[in-house]
């Protein structure tokens, strides 16, 4: 269920980013945020989904998120 979990989380993150939906990537983060502090997902796979989201996301005018 756990991977599962993280599994959705990561497809989640493809389609918002996918999508170049701002509101779409802070609501994926926020999953991931909220799945980290209930000890659902590791450090690392929510470091991984960080790094995808707010790296090369939010914080990456390259995105061309709206």
């Amino acid at each position: 269920m756990i991977k599962a979990i993280y599994d959705d989380l990561c497809k989640e993150a493809e389609y918002a980013l996918n999508s170049k939906s701002l509101t779409l990537v802070h609501e994926v983060y926020g999953q991931a945020k909220m799945a980290r502090k209930m000890c659902v997902i590791s450090k690392e796979q929510f470091m991984e989904l960080n790094s995808k989201l707010v790296s090369n996301g939010i914080n990456n005018p390259k995105a061309g998120l709206e």
